[in-house]
């Protein structure tokens, strides 16, 4: 469990830690699973459906206190508006490197 994750849920669920490891578990299957979708959309040029899956990875990224997977999500969010290829594929190779430490 990445440190940062497992501080600030161990603060916002006063210690318990069940439900630490819980939520973190579903932290790590959910980017997972929107990692591939967000490979898959950038395959397709999906560049909409790329901005949404950006946008939960960043919301859940967050809401597990990993905040440089969310910073990585905000700025492909941004390369998606801008239909950036080059740039959104470096991003999502990052992710997948921080993705790869959960």
């Amino acid at each position: 469990m990445k440190q940062c994750c497992k501080d600030y849920l161990n603060e916002q669920f006063g210690g318990d830690e069940d439900v630490v490891k819980e939520i973190y578990a579903e932290y790590v299957a959910s980017t997972h699973a929107k990692l591939t979708e967000a490979v898959a959309a950038l395959a397709a040029g999906d560049w909409l459906a790329l901005d949404r899956i950006a946008h939960a990875l960043k919301g859940n990224s967050l809401a597990a206190g990993d905040q440089e997977l969310a910073d990585t999500a905000i700025a492909l969010r941004s390369s998606s508006k801008l239909e950036n290829r080059d740039e959104a594929s470096i991003l999502i190779d990052k992710m997948k490197s921080l993705v790869e430490m959960l």
